[in-house]
């Protein structure tokens, strides 16, 4: 296991026990602006979710620049933050887009 997926690991365990990331690092994180949910369908025919929306902060998206995060592996239930396999995001104003259902088979 990479010291990458030991840390995502330890990260979802962290919030399953309710735990946020510290403020000092959340200050840190990108932000996603007008951010909305997206359903995708994954290689081996399940679902899985991602973001798009506005980043600011973000080290490989340009700032201001509509895009779409990667696969989202927590979702913090006030939507404050996000993290996906590789950024934690803080999460700003949503687009107020619910999350799509239509068209996926549960």
């Amino acid at each position: 296991m990479s010291i990458e997926e030991k840390a995502l690991r330890n990260g979802i365990e962290s919030h399953l026990r309710g735990e946020q990331p510290p403020p000092a690092v959340l200050a840190k994180a990108p932000r996603l602006e007008q951010w909305a949910p997206s359903i995708q369908h994954g290689p081996n025919g399940g679902y899985y979710m991602t973001l798009y929306g506005f980043p600011f902060g973000h080290p490989c998206l340009a700032d201001g620049k509509q895009s779409s995060t990667g696969e989202v592996v927590w979702l913090d239930r006030r939507c404050r933050w996000a993290q996906t396999r590789n950024t934690l995001w803080q999460l700003g104003e949503p687009e107020g887009t619910e999350i799509p259902i239509e068209g996926v088979d549960i």
